[in-house]
């Protein structure tokens, strides 16, 4: 739906750098044109900065990865007193319902928004789509935290002069 658009997009950086982020939208040249447009991108950037979500949306969790959350839901409830002996239907309906839970927590569209906990960012898109008068959705992001990736070196700086010093 968004196949006319090569998308549009913001990015932050934290204070002192520790951490940045960049987000790519898809929407048309005319909604991105719009000052509040930036405005909504960094707010985008800030959220993801803020709570870190490890995936965009539902349908981009690993199926292993649910499969572990279920997994750990299941045995907690088998260790616990007040459902361990519930029938194994019942507890798989409240596995799926604590699901839920970790959705809110893992995915970036499913997060309360920062700025406003009583929506989610997947309403704060719309509601800002809605008032640009366009379509926006959140393609992709990418953060970065200061360091990451970078091997820490193990020096023996004592060594390493005895080493030159005997040639």
């Amino acid at each position: 739906r968004f196949a006319r658009y090569e998308g549009h997009c913001a990015a932050y950086v934290h204070a002192g750098g520790t951490h940045g982020v960049i987000v790519k939208f898809e929407t048309s040249d005319e909604v991105a044109a719009k000052p509040e447009f930036a405005a909504f991108g960094k707010d985008i950037a800030m959220q993801i900065a803020a709570a870190n979500p490890s995936y965009l949306n539902e349908s981009d969790v690993p199926a292993d990865v649910l499969a572990k959350e279920k997994e750990i839901v299941l045995a907690q409830m088998a260790n616990d007193p007040k459902t361990a002996n519930k029938p194994d239907a019942i507890k798989e309906k409240m596995a799926v319902g604590k699901l839920g839970k970790f959705y809110k927590e893992s995915c970036l569209v499913d997060q309360a928004f920062i700025k406003d906990g009583g929506i989610d960012v997947k309403k704060y898109v719309a509601d800002t789509a809605k008032a640009l008068g366009g379509e926006i959705s959140i393609a992709a992001y990418t953060h970065f935290t200061k360091g990451e990736g970078l091997e820490k070196r193990n020096e023996d700086f004592a060594a390493e002069v005895a080493a030159a010093i005997k040639g």
